[in-house]
């Protein structure tokens, strides 16, 4: 029996497990930048204020008074006048539509009522789904109330507000956390499952060397990752429906929208997240390449993607690559569905990117084995 502490040999290991580690450049060069870059992006992206929320606006009374309430909205930090509408209907389908998360709502008649001394009233309408920018949207509209009615008011002694803000919750009054997480934490689980699922598929058939004979046959580089592709795509798309089950019937997040064209729009996705993977594979040369690829990736997908954290408050270089991650359109399209009840016609930017990137992402994929087959 060899005895606990026994040193014999140890410089010989450690010389022929530097030289192994020195040889492997690409793990060491994955291992060593991975960790500076992660830091980076989470020291840019990372902003926990709340603000720049972007808003719509119907002016009914066009107003000095309706004029300068809006000025009160667009100077505060928490609010950004970024659409006009031309209708109350309006207002609410830009909320669907994920393209605001505030709507202001300004009656006819708020001029003259103000100007009359008789209390007016300003509609806003909030985005409920996420539950932190509906908290801060409700209390800042109150503020902006209470500083515009000191600043109209001909009557100083008059204590009550003469602008009355009435703010009404859209799609999550209760402002339940779950109802915004739990969406989108099933787009991340499904990205990550996907993606180490078909990297680490092919990756493991290089080390066995059965992919050298897959590729030395007539099958085409195209028909060789649909192949490897649509296998996966069952068994994601099984995941998918149990979870989606969890986040129905767990956790209690009702699903606003319609399921069927969820479920078609969650196999593109798995596509497209499947396509992230066949470029992994396409890279590594061994499996720890693989999982250190995909462990950089899916953080920053977690922060950029908007999982978290709001986008908008990104830097705008932050925004881009945020772009290139199938999981950001993934994830309006979750939470437009679920929680919005949204449809195509609202969602269909972010289906086309989608569908597109995935194809991208296949195309690259298809050539990158092409050229490694020849």
């Amino acid at each position: 029996m060899r005895p606990l502490f026994d040193l014999r040999g140890f410089s010989a290991v450690l010389y022929k497990e530097w030289i192994h580690v020195l040889r492997d450049r690409t793990t060491l060069i994955l291992a060593l930048a991975l960790p500076t870059l992660q830091m980076l992006i989470f020291g840019y992206a990372i902003n926990t204020r709340v603000e720049h929320i972007k808003t719509a606006y119907y002016n009914e009374d066009r107003g000095p008074v309706s004029i300068q309430a809006l000025n009160a909205l667009a100077a505060s930090q928490e609010f950004d006048l970024v659409r006009e509408a031309s209708s109350r209907r309006q207002l609410e389908a830009d909320i669907i539509a994920g393209k605001v998360h505030v709507a202001v709502d300004v009656p006819p008649n708020f001029s003259s009522d103000v100007h009359a001394g008789r209390p007016a009233q300003l509609q806003v309408l909030i985005d409920g789904s996420d539950s932190n920018i509906a908290q801060e949207a409700f209390s800042s509209a109150a503020l902006v109330g209470q500083a515009l009615s000191a600043q109209v008011q001909p009557n100083t002694a008059v204590t009550a507000d003469i602008i009355n803000v009435r703010p009404r919750m859209l799609f999550n009054p209760a402002l339940r956390s779950a109802n915004f997480l739990v969406p989108g934490l099933i787009g991340l689980v499904m990205q990550l499952i996907t993606v180490f699922l078909m990297s680490l598929s092919i990756v493991g058939e290089r080390e066995r060397g059965t992919l050298d004979q897959l590729l030395v046959t007539p099958i085409g580089s195209t028909g060789l990752m649909l192949g490897k592709i649509v296998p996966y795509v069952t068994i994601g798309f099984v995941d998918f429906l149990l979870v989606l089950l969890a986040m129905v019937y767990v956790f209690q997040v009702p699903i606003a929208g319609s399921v069927p064209l969820l479920l078609a729009l969650a196999v593109c996705f798995l596509f497209a997240a499947l396509g992230i993977g066949l470029i992994v594979s396409a890279v590594a040369q061994n499996q720890l390449q693989a999982i250190l690829m995909v462990f950089g990736f899916t953080l920053p997908s977690v922060l950029l993607s908007g999982f978290f954290f709001e986008r908008e408050l990104m830097p705008l270089i932050m925004q881009w690559f945020g772009l290139l991650i199938p999981l950001t359109y993934f994830l309006e399209i979750l939470r437009g569905i679920v929680l919005r009840g949204a449809g195509l016609d609202a969602l269909w930017p972010q289906v086309l990117a989608m569908v597109t990137l995935g194809l991208a992402l296949v195309i690259v994929a298809s050539v990158r084995f092409a050229r490694t087959a020849s």
